[in-house]
């Protein structure tokens, strides 16, 4: 079974603003045709969409989308889309204003989620923790701290999530009202290869509400020595993506729930309430592309990675 990604097959240079809001999306005057905005739906969703589709689809999406594979089990014909009237360029979203957050962020403590032990093949290509053989005090942990702040004008971002993924382990934290964070991390985990994903959807506005469309989700790989230095994150501007949207089909990712690699059907099948192996009762997932995925999990993982967590741990 193989994996489906989204395919821009032409990007369109209309102006989101433009358009008349509708049910849908948005309708385009230019096209005569309705715009879906894929930017708040879950990739099942997505799949959903274009499965019940007549075979032409206009959407507004991010460049994460288009690499995060849909959720669908069905083999999909590729489409063919009429271009007369899409242009070839991209919708770039403009920079917004540094956000701040209405919470106190000192309420915000690092949390930490345990992936459950299982038992796993000696020639497993899972990457292990480097265990040392007379750990101390001082050393069994490395403090993990630096700065958010925005690529223009370097101003600090707040309440930025910064988590440090292993599969054994994965432990969050949030920057402050002055773009700092910091985290303790178990100096056992790090290695050459570490990822720390960056994620803005918890930023908000002054006026309390969340700010989904800012800045721009990254996964960083960082080595052993920035995981010991002061490390500066810039925000870049998100953006976001219109146009003709068909698909294409790749070597399915790998999937992996408490430590333990499980079936990429069983996966699927479980995104739709079949009974199998894999239980998505309270779970969610984290998508890692081609280079995070291989840092995290190791050789084996090029077509990318999902991570089953707990909801409340995401």
């Amino acid at each position: 079974m193989k994996g489906k990604f989204l395919k821009l097959n032409k990007a369109c240079s209309e102006q989101w603003g433009n358009m008349t809001p509708n049910e849908k999306g948005s309708f385009c005057d230019v096209c005569a045709k309705n715009v879906i905005d894929f930017t708040q739906l879950s990739p099942l969703e997505i799949s959903e969409k274009i499965k019940n589709s007549k075979g032409e689809i206009c959407a507004r999406l991010t460049k994460q989308q288009l690499a995060t594979p849909l959720i669908d089990l069905h083999e999909q014909k590729v489409y063919k889309l009429p271009y007369s009237n899409i242009a070839a360029s991209v919708l770039l979203a403009s920079t917004l204003a540094v956000c701040t957050t209405s919470c106190a962020q000192n309420e915000k403590a690092p949390t930490e989620f345990v992936q459950t032990a299982s038992s796993l093949s000696s020639k497993s290509n899972i990457k292990r923790p480097q265990t040392k053989q007379t750990p101390t005090a001082a050393d069994s942990f490395v403090t993990f701290k630096g700065k958010v702040n925005t690529d223009e004008g370097g101003k600090p971002v707040e309440n930025v999530k910064i988590t440090f993924v292993t599969i054994q382990k994965i432990l969050t934290t949030y920057s402050l009202a002055d773009g700092t964070f910091s985290l303790e991390i178990p100096s056992e985990l790090i290695d050459d290869d570490n990822v720390i994903r960056v994620s803005y959807r918890e930023v908000t506005t002054k006026s309390g509400k969340r700010n989904d469309f800012g800045y721009d989700d990254k996964d960083h790989i960082l080595s052993k020595e920035e995981m010991s230095s002061a490390y500066t994150i810039k925000a870049y501007p998100l953006i976001l993506i219109l146009g003709g949207i068909g698909h294409v089909t790749r070597k399915h990712p790998i999937v992996i729930e408490n430590q333990k690699k499980i079936n990429y059907k069983d996966f699927v099948d479980a995104q739709y309430g079949k009974k199998t192996s894999c239980d998505l009762e309270n779970k969610d997932y984290l998508y890692f592309e081609s280079e995070a995925a291989v840092a995290i999990y190791g050789k084996g993982a090029e077509a990318g990675l999902f991570i089953l967590v707990d909801k409340t741990k995401k």
